[in-house]
């Protein structure tokens, strides 16, 4: 069998550990239960977060305070001078094997190291640990009960050995999630720029098929190769003689349009020509810049983007609260934060979820941002910034450019419906006063025409669509290019969210099937464990839906009714034996590399007789040595009825109880002689004639020693005096002892001698006269130290009585029963 077993640990300076010099060292049986009992407030959970933070490097109870509350900064003792946690876990392997001692120490700078012997690697075997059931604490299981079905799921799959699995699984799904993989890969972004470099290449390439039919003078065939269209080109140039000698043997794009206007002044002469050139490159312009011009028809669809944006945008806060709730969403969403109903930024818990309320307000985001995204769509698409030079050559003194002011909003998507309106009426504003320039320009060019030669004015128009042609291609070329790119870049993307989405769908439906299988398994052990605990006719059910991630707990049966709700009906013991029972059925299952259970305060919320049940099933049916495949398990508690039934336990075997005793400013010890100390401390207190302290002090020792007669001998007591703690307690035990006594006389079967029987008498009046009797009503003012020892001396007589001697001088040893020696 492989796995560990934890055979020691040893803390100092950890938590509320401080031990300088002498670490809190408690040892372990592999083969029995082990319990170790203290107060409140002596160490006892800090044994359960050592132990955590040795094999899993946190402590989710600090690391869960709001962050004012520095928690980390209390993971070491405060009272140690060195600042420094050392934790040593001594590990056995399951199949047999030679221990070993592996060391976590954490300095006050947070840094954790790990030592083991020469050829071991630690953190290689304290990684084999890291199963969420090694460590179970109340809390945790009573959790299970109320977190959502999703939130259940996920915290679950640890505990079905699933967690690498639901992990990945996780993991696939943030990175396939849509919004988010758009935001990392700027998906919109690439769209703007592809809407915006199309909208380019096609005003480049109207500009282009005008400047062909120009030059060529002819349409422009679709169709045509660009190779060909280079082809015609420069033959239409190159037969105008004036200009042959400038385009032969060069290609057409070689060819230098100022040149050729250069050729055409020199060979007709004038201003005249000058200004015709001037005239006809500007008519261009302005056709081409007009042309570029959103059409009403556009402006009229952004402005109503922009209108739909500003509504969504009234559903919000603003951005400081959208980077509040986008904050608090990743802090509530993740497994660290169990609490769902808690919130991070006030720190108060209330009764509904914080996380869909954050997620509700995100959602109002969201749709700005959808919105805003269509904003940025129609700003690229429309191109409005290849109109931002026309506006600033039709611009009056005084006025203001809005165009590339507005730029930075629309690209980004947050232009408002004001600023949309008034561009549409700046861009009608442009088209206006440029056609009213075109007119003018026009008018001017007709008039020079009339005086100059018509064979001029078409050179002149000849070089000015060459030089268009010339300009438009390389846009175009540019775009395609640009084009090519995006599109390339777009196809990966998709490519890796088309993978993203199959391999999430393909591991969450395995790691569905997985956990649907496991449950099926789980499951009749689990109810075989919950009868166990509560002896109710409730049978529990916990399922799992293929595909889905949430997992819900419900009644098969509650009496005679079936198919209910489990948090709805069940009382805090029933919620509590169906998380625990639940969690001990996936240890003893799926128990991986770590074969022992450490369980923290797991009964506090069970009466008496459920705890016992509850001990009954890790004893016979769950742990070692009852199951002998089982885990080992250690149990931390601090109820006291509890530690009496460990007591009880460890005598009869296969348990091993231990008992601590200190403070976090000083030390936490083992108390494995307790009640010799407190027998030494009570007769200290009676040489001193201290009677008040000691007289409560003989009580806790005649309770020890009476259930140690009670366990050695084998007496039946009844369920409530065995785990009663009131002031009559010790008198009921005297009482049961003495009736299973007089019951054994009667039948002629008591192994006491007649010595026993009178000795037995005797101290029993002494104890009850000189003491009970008085304590059971609260006068301690009647005590003596004289009489206290002779009741200290009482209680020594009565147990010798329950003893024999064989041979003599070998040691007294209790009577097997009443019947017999051994």
């Amino acid at each position: 069998m492989s796995g560990w077993f934890i055979q020691e640990i040893a803390i100092e300076g950890f938590r509320g550990i401080n031990n300088q010099g002498a670490p809190l060292e408690l040892k372990f049986k592999t083969d029995h239960i082990n319990s170790v009992f203290a107060p409140n407030g002596v160490g006892k959970s800090s044994i359960f977060e050592a132990v955590h933070y040795a094999v899993f490097d946190r402590i989710p109870r600090l690391d869960d305070l709001p962050q004012a509350e520095k928690g980390k900064d209390y993971y070491l003792n405060r009272f140690h001078p060195s600042a420094t946690g050392t934790i040593s876990l001594v590990l056995v392997p399951a199949g047999g094997g030679t221990a070993t001692k592996i060391t976590v120490v954490r300095d006050a700078a947070g840094v954790r190291a790990v030592k083991a012997p020469p050829g071991v690697d630690g953190e290689k075997i304290l990684s084999e640990l890291r199963r969420e059931f090694i460590l179970l604490d109340g809390r945790t299981f009573r959790d299970f009960i109320e977190l959502k079905p999703t939130d259940r799921g996920r915290s679950f799959a640890g505990l079905l050995g699933l967690r690498p699995y639901s992990t990945l699984n996780l993991a696939l799904q943030s990175l396939s999630n849509t919004r988010a993989f758009n935001n990392h890969f700027g998906t919109a972004g690439k769209g703007h720029a592809q809407a915006r470099v199309e909208a380019s290449r096609k005003s480049a390439a109207e500009n282009l098929a005008a400047a062909y039919k120009n030059l060529v003078g002819e349409d422009l065939d679709p169709a045509l190769k660009e190779a060909d269209l280079l082809i015609k080109a420069h033959s239409a140039l190159c037969g105008i003689e004036l200009l042959k000698p400038l385009c032969s043997g060069k290609m057409f794009e070689q060819i230098d349009a100022n040149a050729c206007n250069e050729a055409a002044k020199n060979a007709e002469g004038g201003p005249e020509r000058d200004r015709l050139s001037t005239l006809v490159k500007a008519q261009t312009d302005l056709f081409e810049a007009i042309g570029k011009l959103p059409s009403a028809e556009i402006m009229d669809r952004m402005v109503l983007s922009a209108q739909a944006r500003d509504q969504a945008l009234q559903q919000t806060q603003g951005k400081i609260f959208r980077d509040l709730y986008t904050l608090s969403e990743q802090i509530i969403a993740s497994d660290a934060w169990l609490d769902k109903t808690h919130c991070p930024t006030c720190d108060r818990a209330g009764q509904h979820s914080v996380l869909d309320h954050v997620r509700k307000r995100l959602g109002a985001f969201e749709a700005v941002k959808d919105a805003g995204t269509k904003v940025a769509h129609e700003w690229a698409s429309s191109n409005v910034i290849a109109s931002a030079k026309l506006e600033g050559d039709c611009l009056a003194d005084g006025e203001a450019r809005l165009i590339e002011v507005a730029d930075r909003d629309g690209s980004q998507g947050e232009l408002t419906e004001a600023q949309a309106n008034e561009l549409k009426n700046r861009i009608e504003l442009i088209r206006a006063r440029a056609k009213v320039t075109l007119d003018e320009v026009a008018m001017e060019r007709s008039e020079l025409e009339k005086k100059l030669p018509a064979k001029l004015t078409i050179v002149v128009e000849k070089i000015e669509a060459a030089r268009r042609l010339q300009t438009n291609l390389q846009v175009r070329r540019d775009a395609d290019a640009e084009l090519i790119e995006l599109g390339a870049q777009i196809a990966a993307i998709t490519r890796v969210k088309t993978f993203l989405d199959a391999a999430s769908k393909q591991i969450a439906d395995a790691d569905s099937r997985a956990a649907v299988r496991r449950l099926q398994a789980i499951e009749p052990k689990f109810r075989d464990f919950f009868r166990a605990i509560m002896h109710a006719d409730v049978v529990p059910a916990i399922s799992k839906k293929l595909g889905s991630e949430e997992l819900h707990i419900s009644l098969a049966e509650f009496w005679t009714l079936k198919d209910l709700s489990a948090p709805a009906l069940l009382s805090e013991s029933f919620r509590n034996a169906f998380a625990i029972s639940v969690y001990l059925a996936a240890a003893a299952l799926y128990a991986g590399d770590a074969r022992f259970l450490i369980l923290d305060d797991i009964t506090s919320s069970f009466d008496s007789g459920h705890q016992l049940l509850l001990m009954n099933v890790l004893r016979d049916q769950f742990a070692r040595p009852g199951n002998a495949a089982g885990p080992q398990v250690i149990i931390l508690s601090h109820d006291t009825a509890l530690e009496k039934l460990f007591n009880t336990n460890s005598n009869a075997g296969g348990w091993y109880h231990q008992n601590i005793q200190g403070t976090p400013r000083t030390a936490v010890l083992p108390q494995s002689n307790a009640v010799t100390k407190i027998r030494d401390a009570t007769l200290a207190h009676l040489h001193a004639g201290n009677v008040d302290d000691a007289a409560l002090r003989i009580r806790q020792y005649l309770e020890f020693k009476l259930m140690e007669v009670i366990s050695k001998v084998n007496i039946a007591v009844p369920m409530d005096i065995a785990f009663s703690d009131d002031k009559r307690m010790a008198g009921n035990l005297i009482n049961s002892i003495k009736a299973e006594v007089e019951l054994h006389h009667a039948a002629g079967k008591l192994i006491l001698t007649p010595l026993q029987q009178t000795g037995l008498n005797a101290a029993v009046a002494t104890i009850v006269g000189n003491y009970l009797s008085h304590w059971s009503t609260g006068q301690l003012h009647m005590f003596t130290a004289a009489a206290l020892k002779g009741v200290m001396s009482s209680i020594e007589d009565y147990c010798r009585c329950f003893q024999f001697e064989d041979p003599p001088g070998s040691g007294f040893r209790f009577y097997k029963s009443l019947s017999r020696k051994t």
